[in-house]
């Protein structure tokens, strides 16, 4: 495991100043609101296939081209330069942190990482641990270690959050495993222990992202600070005393209320993450959240200062179908077989809810505006966006079996890469509400 604050490698403990640090309940992670544009982009789990549908679908939004209107003028820009939040699950994080550093060089990735055998290098990595001799010895070094660093030193160069750029803004997901429940390598889940995640290296994000059971051990992080009292937690913390507030007739606000209480508690003094995707494969349990009454979502579509024209909201899932077996032959399933068939499809059709759940809430949000009620922060407002690239859209049936049987893994041989370059623009261009954002910026160009 990892534990911030070990002396061993390339890892320094983060501190935490709330005093001099800049940001307040208020103003932690609003959004970019000098344009009249929203975009969120939501990166699935699912190793290096995962990574590489995100990459390509990110450099086919550089040419989705579209104006936007920014302070008093009319710009020219582009879909993916448009891209005000950006979360990544598991292989989906290595993309979204990425697309931060190497976007202008998008061939740095690819080299880095898509076009490399990362899972070989990883095994070798674990397997030849020689030069670590002296860590090795530490109970407080394992796998996860090896791997945070290999990301550390071959794909991202040393990179910390506070070197990141202020937009797109970041987030990767990991899996709390005492909660069962998202962490969100953010300044409000950081503040809740204490830490500072400016100092925090990237790659370690993304390992704990990736961080699949048994394969690799969990990411550790130190619960830093001393334990308010309930009543310090209700004067002090906006968000808790709202979940307080909601909590007996909302079971989520309940969920919530109990894990800032559980991080609140000192005695809980580690924090153990592994993959994002346990919980939520596709992200879409945080883009729900921003439709809370305090996400930044809602935060922009009462901003009447400057109304927003389109809120454009991407999943690039990820997901695959393989041929399923099991019922094919008389012989039980073993255990692997259970387990992953079991996470697999329980995922999948979560996740499914939550994207429907999306949609619902935006139909929600426009039907003042068809029934003709005035809000004056939605009196520009499109028909919000709600854009799917999922190899299941495909209408070409042998492509969308190849697609369907790429593995998990992070590594793809130059054939998948190919096959993955093919058919990112074909899903993207061919979803509906694509062609319909498309049509409504080639309509505004012509007024």
């Amino acid at each position: 495991m990892v534990l911030v604050g070990l002396s061993i490698g390339a890892f320094h403990e983060p501190s935490f100043n709330s005093a001099n640090s800049g940001l307040t309940d208020d103003s932690v992670g609003v959004a970019d609101v000098e344009d009249d544009t929203f975009v969120w982009v939501a990166l699935s789990g699912g190793g290096t296939r995962a990574a590489a549908m995100a990459w390509e679908a990110l450099e086919e939004l550089r040419k989705v081209r579209l104006n936007v209107v920014r302070g008093n003028e009319l710009v020219e820009s582009n879909l993916a330069e448009e891209i005000d939040y950006i979360s990544g699950i598991s292989g989906g994080s290595f993309a979204a942190v990425a697309w931060a550093l190497y976007r202008d060089e998008p061939d740095v990735f690819r080299k880095k990482f898509l076009e490399e055998n990362i899972e070989r290098k990883l095994v070798f990595e674990l397997l030849w641990p020689a030069w670590r001799p002296f860590a090795l010895a530490s109970r407080n070094y394992s796998r996860i270690n090896i791997a945070a660093e290999f990301y550390d030193r071959e794909i991202f160069d040393g990179v910390t959050f506070s070197d990141l750029p202020s937009r797109p803004k970041l987030r990767i997901h990991a899996t709390d495993l005492a909660l069962g429940s998202r962490f969100t390598f953010s300044d409000d889940d950081f503040r809740k222990i204490g830490s500072d995640l400016s100092t925090y290296p990237v790659a370690y994000a993304c390992a704990a992202s990736s961080a699949f059971p048994v394969a690799l051990s969990p990411l550790t992080l130190i619960n830093h600070g001393e334990t308010k009292t309930t009543q310090e937690l209700l004067d002090t913390d906006r968000v808790y005393r709202r979940l307080t507030r909601n909590a007996r007739r909302d079971v989520l606000a309940d969920l919530k209320r109990q894990g800032r209480e559980h991080y609140n508690d000192k005695a809980n003094a580690f924090v153990h993450l592994a993959d994002g995707g346990i919980v939520d494969n596709q992200g879409l349990g945080a883009l729900l959240d921003e439709f809370d009454t305090a996400g930044e979502i809602n935060k922009r579509l009462a901003n009447s200062l400057v109304p927003l024209k389109r809120l454009i909201l991407i999943n690039v899932n990820a997901g695959v179908s393989p041929e399923n077996s099991l019922s094919k032959s008389n012989r039980p399933p073993g255990i692997s077989a259970v387990v992953g068939h079991t996470m697999v499809a329980s995922m999948d059709i979560l996740s499914a809810r939550r994207w429907m759940r999306i949609k619902d809430f935006v139909r929600e949000l426009y039907k003042p505006k068809i029934d003709g009620v005035d809000i004056p922060s939605l009196r520009n407002l499109e028909r919000p966006y709600t854009i799917e690239i999922n190899f299941r859209n495909l209408r070409d049936s042998d492509l969308r079996s190849q697609c369907n049987n790429l593995p998990t893994s992070f590594a793809l041989d130059r054939e998948q890469l190919q096959l993955i370059d093919q058919v990112v623009p074909i899903l993207l261009h061919e979803d509906p509400e694509m062609q319909r954002l498309i049509d409504s910026v080639s309509s505004s160009r012509q007024q």
